[in-house]
């Protein structure tokens, strides 16, 4: 946990000195937004669903690529030991039909389980991870229902209690984020799309203050809430037994919470793509514009 630990510190901070590097290069401070054409004219045009998805998708490349590289150098150098499986990675899988000869398993794959398969994420043709799935394909009429458990493998395909390091982009990208639009109301992405997070009360300040950033993204995710529930309560009591979290109610409350958390989600684009406020800016008295 310590080693976790240091890692995940030092790559937050890389991604953070990288996020801050590259606002320099970007020209520093953001311009003021210019004059309004919709909704208050002393706050600004509001901006589009396609320029907020590409600064997004700008930022998280800022964040994901350096990791992604590091990771491979580290996957080779640790044989393996730390891994990454998510990102601006492809992946290849390879069917073993039984489980490699003297590796054990634990904790155990589901009973009755009829195939296995060695799969092998990659970044730019290097290799950043490697697993072994093994479980079972059930068919009862038209249905199929597919339940199978994941294993961590090195680089000679031996099993491994390695190092996952998706959570901590996820981590580097939200603080990365959340940081830079408190201090200057935009990331990487804002800039190069041009837009503006802004304090609806004072749109000419240079950031929108941390309280406000948190309100803006608690409210945001909050559609997202009941799907975290509903993993902590049947992955909580049921734990690592995959056949009892099969045999269940858990996909039919998962499938709920996630056509909630969709609909959520919905709601916001359309309010964006008609240039309205969305509800989480209109409670936290913020707004994106074009500058």
């Amino acid at each position: 946990m310590q080693t976790i630990g240091i890692i995940a510190a030092i790559l937050i901070l890389i991604a953070y000195a990288i996020f801050l590097w590259a606002g320099r290069a970007a020209g520093g401070a953001v311009d003021s937004p210019g004059p309004s054409t919709s909704l208050d004219r002393s706050i600004g045009t509001r901006a589009g669903f396609w320029r907020r998805l590409l600064a997004m998708i700008i930022d998280y490349a800022i964040i994901a690529l350096p990791f992604q590289l590091i990771v491979a150098v580290l996957f080779v150098a640790t044989s393996g030991r730390i891994q990454q499986f998510n990102g601006f990675t492809y992946t290849v899988c390879q069917e073993n039909n039984k489980i490699p000869d003297g590796m054990v398993l634990a904790p155990p794959p589901p009973s009755g389980s009829n195939f296995a398969r060695d799969c092998s994420a990659y970044f730019l043709g290097a290799q950043i991870g490697r697993s072994l799935q093994v479980g079972r394909v059930t068919r009862e009429g038209a249905s199929t229902t597919t339940v199978w458990r994941s294993y961590m493998l090195d680089r000679d395909g031996q099993r491994v209690d390695g190092i996952d390091v998706d959570w901590l982009i996820v981590a580097a990208f939200v603080v990365c984020m959340l940081a830079l639009e408190a201090q200057t109301g935009a990331s990487i992405g804002d800039r190069a799309t041009r837009i503006r997070v802004i304090d609806a009360s004072r749109p000419i300040g240079a950031g929108i203050g941390w309280r406000k950033i948190i309100v803006r993204y608690s409210l945001m995710f909050a559609g997202f809430v009941p799907l975290v529930l509903v993993l902590l309560v049947f992955f909580g009591p049921f734990g690592p037994d995959i056949d009892a979290l099969a045999n269940s109610t858990f996909f039919s409350w998962f499938l709920s919470a996630g056509v909630f958390a969709f609909g959520w989600v919905a709601y916001f684009i359309v309010a964006i793509i008609r240039r309205r406020d969305p509800l989480y800016d209109k409670i936290a008295g913020t707004a994106v514009v074009r500058v």
